[in-house]
């Protein structure tokens, strides 16, 4: 299950999907190919993990300050 924290990361990700799957239907995509474009996903997942991650330490030493 992917979770994410707002509906435009979530449109965002049901887009790239939806047309993954579509290409690799009309377009007979190899399976490296779908491969990679899952990894590039992953990695865009990866950088929004990061940025929440960051925004929920800042936020967290802005608490423990106040």
């Amino acid at each position: 299950m992917v979770i994410v924290r707002d509906i435009q990361d979530a449109i965002t990700i049901k887009r790239k999907l939806s047309s993954l799957v579509r290409r690799s239907v009309n377009q007979s995509k190899a399976q490296k190919d779908i491969l990679v474009e899952l990894m590039m996903l992953i990695e865009d997942l990866e950088k929004n993990i990061e940025r929440e991650e960051k925004a929920l330490e800042i936020e967290f030493e802005r608490l423990l300050e106040a």
